[in-house]
């Protein structure tokens, strides 16, 4: 009989690499590197107090090829942009927003301000009131 060696998702082939409970997802923790960065970028914070002797610890770390010290400052000059995902919550309506361009949802949402009446309220004798 032939063993299925397929990768199947979620399934490890060796149980000793599997993580235990409460074990860190990098068993090998931080970089020396790292934590040393870490601990003067602290101290210069407390002691020092400025943040250009902060910045200039960051730029020496990246400057000797750190990886994590580029990530960090790709990461501060060049953030992550939020994406927002639109999703009809009634399929019966038979729209598919996510056709439409920003500029079009734009317009939309103007015709739609623009089409929209104050509520009115009627009172007991039938006369109608607005909101």
């Amino acid at each position: 009989m032939q063993r299925d060696t397929r990768f199947q998702q979620g399934v490890s082939g060796n149980d000793a690499s599997k993580w235990k409970p409460g074990q860190s997802g990098n068993p090998s923790g931080k970089s020396r590197l790292r934590s040393q960065f870490e601990q003067a970028f602290n101290d210069a914070l407390i002691t020092q107090g400025g943040p250009g002797e902060a910045a200039e610890l960051l730029w020496e770390a990246a400057r000797r090829k750190e990886p994590w010290a580029i990530q960090e400052l790709c990461r501060r000059f060049a953030p992550e942009t939020a994406s927002l995902k639109i999703v009809s919550s009634d399929p019966s309506e038979g729209f598919n927003y996510e056709k439409l361009t920003d500029e079009q949802l734009h317009q939309l949402h103007a015709l739609l301000e623009a089409a929209s009446e104050p509520p009115t309220l009627e009172s007991r004798d039938g006369s109608a009131e607005s909101a």
